[in-house]
Formats: C-alpha cells, structure tokens, sequence
C-alpha cells in the first residue's frame, strides 16, 4: 500500500527541478513501503514481544524453581548415600574386628595344640 507523503516543499521543487522532484517522490514512495513499518504493525509487534517477554520471565521463574527442586533433592540423596556409606564402614570395622579375634583364636589355638602335642611327645620319650 503506497505512502502518501505531504508536497514535497516548493523550495525543493524548485532546486530539483519538477522532474528531478516528482523521480524523488516515486522513490521515496517505493523506499517507504519496502522499508517502513507502519504504525499497527509496528504496536502488533510490540504487543507480541511484550508477551514473549512475560513468557520468557515464566520460563526463568520455572527454571529457578526447577533447579532450587534438583537441589534439593540431590542433597538429600547425598545425605542417604553418606549415611549407607556410614553404615557400610560400620559393618567392615565389626568384620574387622571379629576376623582379627578369629585369627588370634586360631593362632592361639594352634600355638596351645603344639604345646601340648610337644608336652605329650617329651612324655612319650621319657616313658
């Protein structure tokens, strides 16, 4: 849809020239409606921005909130795994400490039997 423009002032037209000015209004009139936004389509545009925008800042709250969420819940299951984990050191340390009454019971044993196996063959000897 053309533009129309006011008259171009006749001190221009008289300094271009009336072809010269009537050429510059037909370009100008091409150069608007190719390039110019017009008034309503500009107010649309900034109508749709200002909704995307809202939009966008909905997004960020989300996201905000979404991450704050994973936080959270990450720091709980970091709290569960430390606590297995206590509860895993707990039992190697009774494992331990059996398996090393278990050895001094055994080794003990072994050494008692020897001596008594030793006692017994001095007896033997001497009998």
């Amino acid at each position: 849809m053309p533009v129309t423009l006011p008259r171009m002032p006749q001190s221009v037209r008289q300094a271009l020239g009336p072809q010269a000015a009537e050429d510059f209004i037909q370009w100008f009139d091409v150069i608007l409606v190719e390039r110019a936004v017009r008034r309503d389509e500009y107010r649309e545009l900034l109508s749709r921005l200002d909704i995307l925008e809202h939009d966008v800042s909905d997004l960020k709250g989300g996201l905000a909130e979404l991450h704050r969420t994973m936080d959270e819940r990450f720091d709980r299951m970091q709290a569960q795994m430390n606590e297995r984990f206590d509860r895993m050191n707990e039992r190697f340390d009774q494992m331990y400490e059996r398996i090393t009454t278990m050895i001094r019971w055994t080794v003990g044993t072994l050494a008692l039997l020897g001596t008594i196996m030793t006692i017994l063959m001095a007896i033997a000897q001497f009998t």
